[in-house]
C-alpha cells in the first residue's frame, strides 16, 4: 500500500511537471533564451520539487501509517 502510494505520487508529479515545462518552454519561445540558461532552470525546478515531493511523501506516508496502524 505504502509503495502504491509513493508510485501514484511519482506519476502524478511527472505528469504535472512535464506539463509545466512545456507551457514554459512556449511561453519563451519566440524570445531570446539559450537552451543553457533554460537547462539550469529546468535542473533546478527538478531538484527542487523532487526534493519536495519525496520530503512530503515521507511524511504522508509516515501519518497514514501513524493513523492507520
Amino acid at each position: 500500500m505504502n509503495f502504491g502510494m509513493f508510485v501514484l505520487g511519482a506519476v502524478v508529479f511527472l505528469i504535472s511537471f512535464t506539463l509545466f515545462k512545456i507551457g514554459a518552454f512556449l511561453k519563451t519561445k519566440d524570445s531570446e533564451v539559450s537552451w543553457k540558461k533554460l537547462f539550469m532552470v529546468f535542473l533546478v525546478d527538478y531538484l527542487i520539487l523532487v526534493i519536495g515531493v519525496l520530503g512530503t511523501g515521507i511524511i504522508f506516508v509516515s501519518l497514514f501509517n501513524s493513523f492507520h496502524g
